[in-house]
């Protein structure tokens, strides 16, 4: 029989049907047909921790004599997948160049949001009172607003930066956070395994931090890899209106915007980022829906 110490919390966190099920719903994605859209991914993740590394060409170098030449181009310097651009630059360099900061910006995002959104969440599911009234509140006048324009007033006020923007497109993605850990901890807040918790003395942060957090985690995930997707549209988006990330950093949705000029005469400067923004977002939403269902079945 195991000895529990009063004021320290159980030996490891409890962890629900949903939260045990991790394992067997991944091993249930590798043969559910999710293969196409987890190697996307893997490339993805590849392609922006090896950088300039695996482009053909240094995306900056300038060709004037190869300026708008279609996909599958060839030149004295090579073969140019995705075509050239107005000053002769490589398009599949310049988008490989740009797949870091576009996925970094969505990451660092989407974790700042979800931090923010978890924490209130969890605060305003257990105590309950003020404290839920007064999150929920905040969560529900957010998302009356339209904060896309509110990030573009913001922008506009403060400059286009990589910093102003990891500041405002947070407050796109917390209160889905928010509302989402709140309920799971309301339900969670009656469960006999924090009644033991607190019976055996555990503090708040403990009940919270340690048990509460770990059941809910599996929704957390799936939450976050989506937002992640909503996030580099978002970024897009912004850049695409010119109040995004300004040269010479770059991202898909800025490449996007420099195409934009030409999609009467080189259709595959706007397209090509457009393809690759798109997949990546798509198999962000498959994954993430399939994980979902999955974990569910194995709860």
């Amino acid at each position: 029989m195991s000895v529990v110490v009063r004021g320290e919390p159980l030996a490891g966190p409890y962890l629900e049907g949903d939260a045990r099920g991790w394992r067997e719903a991944l091993e249930r994605l590798a043969r559910g047909g999710l293969v196409i859209w987890v190697a996307f991914l893997a490339v993805v993740g590849v392609v922006a921790l090896a950088g300039e590394q695996l482009a053909p060409y240094a995306p900056t170098a300038q060709d004037p004599v190869s300026r708008l030449l279609p996909p599958l181009a060839e030149t004295r310097r090579g073969l140019h997948l995705l075509g050239t651009d107005p000053l002769g630059r490589d398009l599949l360099s310049a988008v490989i160049a740009a797949t870091r900061l576009t996925l970094f910006i969505g990451a660092v995002a989407t974790g700042v949001g979800a931090a923010i959104g978890v924490s209130l969440g969890m605060l305003a599911g257990y105590y309950g009172g003020k404290v839920d009234r007064l999150v929920s509140r905040l969560a529900e006048a957010q998302t009356a607003m339209p904060m896309f324009l509110v990030a573009i007033f913001f922008l506009t006020v403060l400059g286009p930066t990589v910093f102003n923007l990891l500041v405002i497109l947070p407050t796109l993605v917390w209160p889905v956070f928010a509302r989402v850990v709140r309920a799971e901890t309301l339900r969670l807040r009656s469960s006999p395994f924090i009644e033991a918790a607190v019976a055996t003395g555990c503090s708040d942060w403990t009940i919270l931090w340690s048990h509460v957090l770990a059941n809910v985690a599996p929704r957390i995930a799936v939450l976050a890899v989506i937002e992640v997707g909503h996030v580099m549209l978002a970024e897009a988006g912004l850049s695409f209106l010119g109040i995004g990330v300004q040269p010479p950093d770059t991202t898909w949705g800025l490449l996007i915007a420099r195409g934009r000029p030409y999609l009467a005469v080189a259709w595959w400067l706007a397209i090509m980022p457009g393809v690759v923004l798109g997949l990546t977002v798509l198999s962000l939403n498959m994954l993430s829906r399939r994980f979902a269902t999955e974990a569910g079945a194995a709860a």
